[in-house]
Protein backbone atom coordinates (compact mmCIF):
# COMPACT_ATOMS: atom_id res chain seq x y z
CA UNK A 1 0.00 0.00 0.00
CA UNK A 2 2.75 2.38 0.92
CA UNK A 3 4.55 1.65 -2.35
CA UNK A 4 1.46 2.42 -4.32
CA UNK A 5 1.01 5.78 -2.55
CA UNK A 6 4.67 6.58 -3.10
CA UNK A 7 4.37 5.93 -6.84
CA UNK A 8 1.21 8.03 -7.02
CA UNK A 9 2.96 10.89 -5.22
CA UNK A 10 5.92 10.69 -7.58
CA UNK A 11 3.58 10.70 -10.58
CA UNK A 12 1.77 13.74 -9.19
CA UNK A 13 4.98 15.72 -8.77
CA UNK A 14 6.18 14.60 -12.19
CA UNK A 15 3.02 15.91 -13.82
CA UNK A 16 3.26 19.15 -11.87
CA UNK A 17 6.89 19.65 -12.90
CA UNK A 18 5.99 18.84 -16.48
CA UNK A 19 3.15 21.36 -16.47
CA UNK A 20 5.41 24.00 -14.93
CA UNK A 21 8.11 23.26 -17.49
CA UNK A 22 5.62 23.47 -20.33
CA UNK A 23 4.26 26.74 -18.93
CA UNK A 24 7.78 28.10 -18.62
CA UNK A 25 8.53 27.12 -22.19
CA UNK A 26 5.34 28.83 -23.33
CA UNK A 27 6.23 31.97 -21.36
CA UNK A 28 9.77 31.91 -22.77
CA UNK A 29 8.45 31.53 -26.29
CA UNK A 30 6.00 34.38 -25.70
CA UNK A 31 8.78 36.56 -24.32
CA UNK A 32 11.00 35.78 -27.30
CA UNK A 33 8.15 36.55 -29.67
CA UNK A 34 7.56 39.87 -27.94
CA UNK A 35 11.26 40.68 -28.14
CA UNK A 36 11.28 39.72 -31.80
CA UNK A 37 8.20 41.85 -32.50
CA UNK A 38 9.76 44.73 -30.58
CA UNK A 39 12.98 44.35 -32.57
CA UNK A 40 10.99 44.30 -35.82
CA UNK A 41 9.13 47.45 -34.78
CA UNK A 42 12.42 49.14 -33.89
CA UNK A 43 14.01 48.15 -37.20
CA UNK A 44 10.91 49.30 -39.08
CA UNK A 45 10.92 52.64 -37.23
CA UNK A 46 14.61 53.19 -37.99
CA UNK A 47 14.06 52.24 -41.63
CA UNK A 48 11.10 54.63 -41.89
CA UNK A 49 13.16 57.34 -40.21
CA UNK A 50 15.98 56.87 -42.73
CA UNK A 51 13.45 56.99 -45.57
CA UNK A 52 11.82 60.15 -44.19
CA UNK A 53 15.15 61.96 -43.97
CA UNK A 54 16.18 60.70 -47.40
CA UNK A 55 12.97 62.10 -48.85
CA UNK A 56 13.46 65.50 -47.23
CA UNK A 57 14.00 68.28 -49.76
CA UNK A 58 16.86 70.11 -48.07
CA UNK A 59 17.66 72.41 -50.98
CA UNK A 60 17.42 76.11 -50.09
CA UNK A 61 15.46 77.10 -53.17
CA UNK A 62 13.25 80.09 -52.43
CA UNK A 63 13.61 79.47 -48.68
CA UNK A 64 16.02 80.76 -46.06
CA UNK A 65 17.84 78.59 -43.54
CA UNK A 66 15.25 79.28 -40.85
CA UNK A 67 12.50 77.86 -43.03
CA UNK A 68 14.51 74.69 -43.63
CA UNK A 69 15.37 74.45 -39.90
CA UNK A 70 11.70 74.52 -38.92
CA UNK A 71 10.89 71.72 -41.37
CA UNK A 72 13.84 69.63 -40.18
CA UNK A 73 13.02 70.02 -36.49
CA UNK A 74 9.36 69.11 -37.00
CA UNK A 75 10.33 66.04 -39.03
CA UNK A 76 12.90 64.82 -36.48
CA UNK A 77 10.46 65.34 -33.61
CA UNK A 78 7.82 63.33 -35.46
CA UNK A 79 9.98 60.49 -36.78
CA UNK A 80 12.78 59.96 -34.26
CA UNK A 81 12.88 58.89 -30.61
CA UNK A 82 13.55 62.50 -29.61
CA UNK A 83 10.75 65.03 -29.35
CA UNK A 84 12.93 68.01 -28.38
CA UNK A 85 15.03 69.11 -31.32
CA UNK A 86 17.04 72.18 -32.36
CA UNK A 87 19.11 73.14 -35.39
CA UNK A 88 21.96 75.57 -34.80
CA UNK A 89 23.83 77.51 -37.47
CA UNK A 90 27.05 79.52 -37.54
CA UNK A 91 26.20 83.17 -38.27
CA UNK A 92 28.30 85.72 -40.17
CA UNK A 93 30.19 86.61 -36.98
CA UNK A 94 31.15 83.01 -36.29
CA UNK A 95 28.69 82.53 -33.43
CA UNK A 96 26.38 79.56 -33.01
CA UNK A 97 22.73 80.58 -33.19
CA UNK A 98 19.53 78.52 -33.05
CA UNK A 99 17.62 78.87 -36.33
CA UNK A 100 14.85 76.43 -35.46
CA UNK A 101 13.63 74.28 -32.55
CA UNK A 102 10.73 72.14 -31.36
CA UNK A 103 9.79 71.56 -27.70
CA UNK A 104 12.86 73.29 -26.23
CA UNK A 105 12.63 76.18 -23.80
CA UNK A 106 14.77 79.29 -24.30
CA UNK A 107 17.23 78.53 -21.46
CA UNK A 108 18.00 75.12 -22.94
CA UNK A 109 18.44 76.68 -26.39
CA UNK A 110 21.01 79.07 -24.92
CA UNK A 111 22.88 76.16 -23.29
CA UNK A 112 22.88 74.31 -26.61
CA UNK A 113 24.37 77.38 -28.30
CA UNK A 114 27.15 77.50 -25.70
CA UNK A 115 27.89 73.79 -26.21
CA UNK A 116 27.82 74.26 -29.98
CA UNK A 117 30.37 77.07 -29.83
CA UNK A 118 32.57 74.92 -27.59
CA UNK A 119 32.40 72.09 -30.11
CA UNK A 120 33.47 74.50 -32.81
CA UNK A 121 36.24 76.26 -30.88
CA UNK A 122 37.88 73.63 -28.65
CA UNK A 123 36.95 70.41 -30.41
CA UNK A 124 34.59 67.62 -29.35
CA UNK A 125 36.94 65.72 -27.07
CA UNK A 126 37.26 68.68 -24.70
CA UNK A 127 33.55 69.23 -24.00
CA UNK A 128 31.75 66.01 -24.83
CA UNK A 129 31.72 62.24 -25.09
CA UNK A 130 31.77 60.62 -28.49
CA UNK A 131 28.78 58.40 -29.18
CA UNK A 132 28.70 57.53 -32.86
CA UNK A 133 30.82 58.29 -35.88
CA UNK A 134 29.67 61.92 -35.98
CA UNK A 135 27.73 62.51 -32.75
CA UNK A 136 28.62 63.57 -29.22
CA UNK A 137 26.90 63.58 -25.85
CA UNK A 138 27.08 66.83 -23.87
CA UNK A 139 25.94 67.88 -20.42
CA UNK A 140 23.79 71.02 -20.33
CA UNK A 141 24.74 73.14 -17.37
CA UNK A 142 27.83 73.56 -15.22
CA UNK A 143 28.26 69.91 -14.31
CA UNK A 144 26.45 66.60 -14.36
CA UNK A 145 25.60 66.93 -10.64
CA UNK A 146 23.75 70.25 -10.98
CA UNK A 147 20.04 70.25 -10.18
CA UNK A 148 17.96 70.13 -13.33
CA UNK A 149 20.98 69.34 -15.46
CA UNK A 150 20.08 67.74 -18.75
CA UNK A 151 21.89 65.93 -21.50
CA UNK A 152 21.83 66.32 -25.24
CA UNK A 153 23.22 64.67 -28.34
CA UNK A 154 24.90 67.07 -30.75
CA UNK A 155 25.73 66.16 -34.34
CA UNK A 156 27.93 68.69 -36.19
CA UNK A 157 26.71 69.73 -39.63
CA UNK A 158 29.79 69.89 -41.85
CA UNK A 159 30.56 70.55 -45.49
CA UNK A 160 32.44 68.01 -47.59
CA UNK A 161 35.67 69.91 -46.82
CA UNK A 162 35.07 69.51 -43.08
CA UNK A 163 33.97 73.05 -42.32
CA UNK A 164 31.48 73.24 -39.47
CA UNK A 165 28.30 75.10 -40.49
CA UNK A 166 26.01 74.16 -37.61
CA UNK A 167 24.78 71.50 -35.20
CA UNK A 168 21.74 69.22 -35.13
CA UNK A 169 20.89 68.80 -31.43
CA UNK A 170 18.36 66.59 -29.61
CA UNK A 171 17.64 66.57 -25.88
CA UNK A 172 18.17 63.11 -24.39
CA UNK A 173 17.82 63.31 -20.61
CA UNK A 174 17.50 59.51 -20.31
CA UNK A 175 20.63 58.88 -22.33
CA UNK A 176 22.63 57.20 -19.55
CA UNK A 177 19.93 54.55 -19.00
CA UNK A 178 20.19 53.22 -22.57
CA UNK A 179 22.62 50.61 -23.86
CA UNK A 180 25.35 52.13 -26.03
CA UNK A 181 24.34 49.92 -28.97
CA UNK A 182 20.77 51.21 -28.69
CA UNK A 183 22.01 54.80 -28.61
CA UNK A 184 24.21 54.27 -31.67
CA UNK A 185 21.36 52.69 -33.63
CA UNK A 186 18.98 55.47 -32.58
CA UNK A 187 21.24 58.30 -33.70
CA UNK A 188 22.38 56.67 -36.97
CA UNK A 189 19.51 58.24 -38.99
CA UNK A 190 20.22 61.64 -37.42
CA UNK A 191 23.87 61.41 -38.43
CA UNK A 192 22.79 60.67 -42.00
CA UNK A 193 20.46 63.68 -41.85
CA UNK A 194 23.29 65.92 -40.61
CA UNK A 195 25.40 64.87 -43.61
CA UNK A 196 22.52 65.75 -45.94
CA UNK A 197 22.08 69.16 -44.28
CA UNK A 198 25.80 69.87 -44.64
CA UNK A 199 25.63 69.16 -48.37
CA UNK A 200 22.52 71.35 -48.73
CA UNK A 201 24.16 74.29 -46.96
CA UNK A 202 27.33 73.81 -49.02
CA UNK A 203 25.27 73.79 -52.21
CA UNK A 204 23.44 76.95 -51.14
CA UNK A 205 26.76 78.70 -50.44
CA UNK A 206 28.10 77.70 -53.85
CA UNK A 207 24.90 78.95 -55.50
CA UNK A 208 25.19 82.26 -53.65
CA UNK A 209 28.77 82.68 -54.85
CA UNK A 210 27.68 81.89 -58.41
CA UNK A 211 24.85 84.43 -58.22
CA UNK A 212 27.30 86.99 -56.85
CA UNK A 213 29.69 86.38 -59.74
CA UNK A 214 26.85 86.54 -62.28
CA UNK A 215 25.59 89.77 -60.74
CA UNK A 216 29.00 91.40 -60.99
CA UNK A 217 29.43 90.10 -64.53
CA UNK A 218 26.00 91.44 -65.46
CA UNK A 219 26.91 94.81 -64.00
CA UNK A 220 30.09 94.85 -66.05
CA UNK A 221 28.15 94.08 -69.25
CA UNK A 222 25.64 96.85 -68.57
CA UNK A 223 28.36 99.31 -67.59
CA UNK A 224 30.33 98.75 -70.77
CA UNK A 225 27.19 98.92 -72.88
CA UNK A 226 26.07 102.19 -71.31
CA UNK A 227 29.54 103.72 -71.66
CA UNK A 228 29.76 102.79 -75.33
CA UNK A 229 26.24 104.03 -76.15
CA UNK A 230 26.71 107.39 -74.38
CA UNK A 231 30.26 108.11 -75.48
CA UNK A 232 29.47 109.70 -78.88
CA UNK A 233 26.41 111.74 -77.78
CA UNK A 234 28.28 113.01 -74.73
CA UNK A 235 31.24 114.08 -76.88
CA UNK A 236 28.86 116.04 -79.10
CA UNK A 237 27.24 117.76 -76.12
CA UNK A 238 30.64 118.64 -74.71
CA UNK A 239 31.90 120.11 -77.99
CA UNK A 240 28.84 122.31 -78.49
CA UNK A 241 28.89 123.47 -74.88
CA UNK A 242 32.58 124.43 -75.15
CA UNK A 243 31.83 126.38 -78.33
CA UNK A 244 29.05 128.29 -76.55
CA UNK A 245 31.41 129.13 -73.69
CA UNK A 246 33.95 130.52 -76.14
CA UNK A 247 31.52 132.49 -78.35
CA UNK A 248 28.63 133.58 -76.14
CA UNK A 249 28.48 137.29 -75.24
CA UNK A 250 25.73 136.98 -72.65
CA UNK A 251 27.27 136.15 -69.23
CA UNK A 252 24.21 134.15 -68.12
CA UNK A 253 24.36 131.94 -71.24
CA UNK A 254 28.10 131.55 -70.82
CA UNK A 255 27.70 130.49 -67.16
CA UNK A 256 25.02 127.93 -68.07
CA UNK A 257 27.25 126.55 -70.83
CA UNK A 258 30.14 126.18 -68.35
CA UNK A 259 27.83 124.19 -66.08
CA UNK A 260 27.00 121.90 -69.00
CA UNK A 261 30.73 121.46 -69.74
CA UNK A 262 31.54 120.58 -66.12
CA UNK A 263 28.68 118.10 -65.87
CA UNK A 264 29.59 116.51 -69.20
CA UNK A 265 33.22 116.12 -68.12
CA UNK A 266 32.07 114.51 -64.89
CA UNK A 267 29.85 112.10 -66.83
CA UNK A 268 32.76 111.22 -69.11
CA UNK A 269 34.93 110.51 -66.06
CA UNK A 270 32.18 108.28 -64.69
CA UNK A 271 31.95 106.27 -67.91
CA UNK A 272 35.72 105.91 -68.10
CA UNK A 273 35.64 104.57 -64.58
CA UNK A 274 32.97 102.05 -65.53
CA UNK A 275 35.09 100.75 -68.39
CA UNK A 276 38.31 100.74 -66.35
CA UNK A 277 36.63 98.73 -63.62
CA UNK A 278 36.63 95.69 -65.90
CA UNK A 279 40.25 95.92 -67.00
CA UNK A 280 42.36 97.92 -64.54
CA UNK A 281 44.79 96.21 -62.17
CA UNK A 282 45.14 99.26 -59.91
CA UNK A 283 44.79 98.51 -56.23
CA UNK A 284 43.79 101.27 -53.80
CA UNK A 285 44.36 100.73 -50.09
CA UNK A 286 44.11 103.71 -47.77
CA UNK A 287 42.45 104.43 -44.41
CA UNK A 288 38.94 105.84 -44.88
CA UNK A 289 37.06 107.59 -42.07
CA UNK A 290 33.47 106.71 -42.92
CA UNK A 291 31.94 108.97 -40.27
CA UNK A 292 33.92 111.98 -41.45
CA UNK A 293 33.03 111.16 -45.05
CA UNK A 294 29.36 110.86 -44.14
CA UNK A 295 29.22 114.14 -42.22
CA UNK A 296 31.00 115.97 -45.01
CA UNK A 297 28.54 114.65 -47.56
CA UNK A 298 25.56 115.38 -45.27
CA UNK A 299 26.67 119.00 -44.92
CA UNK A 300 26.86 119.34 -48.70
CA UNK A 301 23.38 117.97 -49.44
CA UNK A 302 21.41 118.87 -46.30
CA UNK A 303 20.10 122.22 -47.61
CA UNK A 304 19.14 120.70 -50.94
CA UNK A 305 17.19 117.93 -49.23
CA UNK A 306 15.48 120.36 -46.85
CA UNK A 307 14.30 122.43 -49.80
CA UNK A 308 12.42 119.31 -50.94
CA UNK A 309 10.97 118.78 -47.46
CA UNK A 310 13.29 115.86 -46.60
CA UNK A 311 15.02 115.68 -43.23
CA UNK A 312 18.47 114.07 -43.12
CA UNK A 313 19.38 112.58 -39.72
CA UNK A 314 22.86 111.21 -39.01
CA UNK A 315 23.48 108.98 -35.98
CA UNK A 316 27.13 107.94 -35.81
CA UNK A 317 29.35 106.77 -32.99
CA UNK A 318 32.38 108.97 -32.33
CA UNK A 319 34.88 106.14 -32.02
CA UNK A 320 34.19 104.33 -35.31
CA UNK A 321 37.58 103.13 -36.62
CA UNK A 322 38.69 103.65 -40.18
CA UNK A 323 38.26 101.00 -42.84
CA UNK A 324 40.74 100.46 -45.64
CA UNK A 325 40.01 100.91 -49.30
CA UNK A 326 39.14 103.62 -51.82
CA UNK A 327 37.69 106.75 -50.22
CA UNK A 328 36.26 108.07 -53.49
CA UNK A 329 34.51 104.77 -54.18
CA UNK A 330 33.03 104.59 -50.68
CA UNK A 331 31.83 108.17 -51.06
CA UNK A 332 30.04 107.08 -54.22
CA UNK A 333 28.28 104.36 -52.21
CA UNK A 334 27.04 106.94 -49.71
CA UNK A 335 25.93 109.28 -52.51
CA UNK A 336 24.01 106.56 -54.30
CA UNK A 337 22.28 105.38 -51.12
CA UNK A 338 21.26 108.91 -50.09
CA UNK A 339 20.13 109.68 -53.62
CA UNK A 340 18.09 106.47 -53.81
CA UNK A 341 16.40 107.19 -50.46
CA UNK A 342 15.57 110.78 -51.42
CA UNK A 343 14.05 109.66 -54.72
CA UNK A 344 11.99 107.01 -52.90
CA UNK A 345 10.55 109.66 -50.58
CA UNK A 346 9.80 111.95 -53.51
CA UNK A 347 7.73 109.14 -55.05
CA UNK A 348 5.23 109.33 -52.16
CA UNK A 349 2.02 111.07 -53.15
CA UNK A 350 -1.11 111.92 -51.20
CA UNK A 351 0.25 111.17 -47.69
CA UNK A 352 0.94 114.50 -46.03
CA UNK A 353 1.13 112.96 -42.54
CA UNK A 354 3.97 110.58 -43.32
CA UNK A 355 7.40 111.75 -42.19
CA UNK A 356 9.85 112.54 -44.98
CA UNK A 357 13.13 111.43 -43.46
CA UNK A 358 16.39 109.81 -44.49
CA UNK A 359 18.32 108.38 -41.55
CA UNK A 360 21.93 107.16 -41.56
CA UNK A 361 23.39 105.27 -38.59
CA UNK A 362 26.96 104.06 -38.24
CA UNK A 363 28.25 101.64 -35.60
CA UNK A 364 31.01 99.07 -35.25
CA UNK A 365 32.16 95.97 -33.42
CA UNK A 366 35.51 94.19 -33.16
CA UNK A 367 35.51 93.01 -36.78
CA UNK A 368 33.52 95.44 -38.92
CA UNK A 369 31.80 98.79 -39.39
CA UNK A 370 28.05 98.73 -40.04
CA UNK A 371 26.15 101.51 -41.79
CA UNK A 372 22.38 101.58 -42.33
CA UNK A 373 20.67 104.07 -44.66
CA UNK A 374 16.90 104.04 -44.21
CA UNK A 375 14.01 106.12 -45.51
CA UNK A 376 10.27 106.56 -45.07
CA UNK A 377 9.46 105.85 -48.71
CA UNK A 378 7.24 103.10 -50.09
CA UNK A 379 9.85 100.36 -49.71
CA UNK A 380 11.45 98.08 -52.30
CA UNK A 381 9.20 96.19 -54.67
CA UNK A 382 11.60 93.23 -54.63
CA UNK A 383 14.30 93.60 -51.92
CA UNK A 384 16.10 90.50 -53.17
CA UNK A 385 16.71 92.03 -56.61
CA UNK A 386 17.61 95.64 -55.85
CA UNK A 387 21.32 95.03 -56.56
CA UNK A 388 20.64 93.23 -59.80
CA UNK A 389 21.71 95.44 -62.75
CA UNK A 390 18.62 94.17 -64.54
CA UNK A 391 16.43 94.67 -61.48
CA UNK A 392 13.03 96.39 -61.27
CA UNK A 393 13.30 100.10 -62.03
CA UNK A 394 16.19 101.11 -59.76
CA UNK A 395 18.79 101.97 -62.36
CA UNK A 396 22.46 101.11 -61.93
CA UNK A 397 23.11 102.99 -58.68
CA UNK A 398 22.58 100.11 -56.26
CA UNK A 399 24.38 97.75 -58.63
CA UNK A 400 27.40 100.05 -58.44
CA UNK A 401 27.14 100.01 -54.64
CA UNK A 402 27.04 96.22 -54.68
CA UNK A 403 30.24 95.99 -56.72
CA UNK A 404 32.14 98.54 -54.62
CA UNK A 405 31.17 97.03 -51.27
CA UNK A 406 32.09 93.49 -52.35
CA UNK A 407 35.41 94.71 -53.76
CA UNK A 408 36.10 95.99 -50.25
CA UNK A 409 35.39 92.53 -48.84
CA UNK A 410 32.10 93.71 -47.33
CA UNK A 411 28.44 92.81 -47.51
CA UNK A 412 25.41 94.86 -48.54
CA UNK A 413 21.79 93.89 -47.89
CA UNK A 414 18.42 95.52 -48.55
CA UNK A 415 15.16 95.04 -46.68
CA UNK A 416 11.83 96.75 -46.10
CA UNK A 417 10.72 98.32 -42.82
CA UNK A 418 7.39 98.09 -41.03
CA UNK A 419 4.91 99.63 -41.63
CA UNK A 420 6.64 101.40 -44.52
CA UNK A 421 10.08 102.42 -45.66
CA UNK A 422 13.24 100.67 -46.79
CA UNK A 423 16.80 100.26 -45.58
CA UNK A 424 20.16 99.24 -46.96
CA UNK A 425 22.84 97.91 -44.61
CA UNK A 426 26.51 98.05 -45.55
CA UNK A 427 29.06 96.08 -43.52
CA UNK A 428 32.76 96.69 -44.15
CA UNK A 429 35.50 94.66 -42.47
CA UNK A 430 38.19 96.22 -40.32
CA UNK A 431 41.79 95.49 -41.16
CA UNK A 432 43.86 95.59 -44.30
CA UNK A 433 41.38 95.10 -47.12
CA UNK A 434 42.52 96.11 -50.56
CA UNK A 435 39.94 97.56 -52.90
CA UNK A 436 40.43 97.54 -56.63
CA UNK A 437 38.76 98.47 -59.87
CA UNK A 438 36.14 100.74 -58.40
CA UNK A 439 33.65 102.06 -60.89
CA UNK A 440 33.20 105.77 -61.15
CA UNK A 441 29.79 107.15 -60.39
CA UNK A 442 28.06 110.50 -60.29
CA UNK A 443 28.73 112.76 -57.35
CA UNK A 444 25.32 114.39 -57.35
CA UNK A 445 23.12 113.64 -54.36
CA UNK A 446 19.39 113.64 -54.93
Amino acid sequence: MLGWLSNLWALHWGCLIGILGLGGAVLLMGHEQRLHAKEQRRERRIREEFEAYAGLDAALRGEDLRGLAKRVCRLVSRKSSFQRVALLSVDTEGRMQAVGSVGIEETTVQELQVCGESLMETGPDEVSTRLGERSFAVVLGKSATDTGCGRAIMIPVRTSAGGMRGVLAVCADGLMSLRRQTVEETIAPLEALAVKLGRAIESAEAMEQLEHAEKLAGFGIVANGVAQELSDPLTTVLEFAEQIVETAKDERIQANAKTIVNEALRMRQTMQGLVRSEHSETRIDEPVELVGLLRELAAECEDKLESRGILLAVDAEDDVPAVRGDGDALRQVLEHLLNNSAQAIDSIEGDAEREREVRVSVSHDATSVQMIVSDTGPGFEEPGRVFDPFGPGLGMGLGICYGIVHEHGGEIRAFNLHPYGAAVMVELPLGEVSARNFSGATREVA
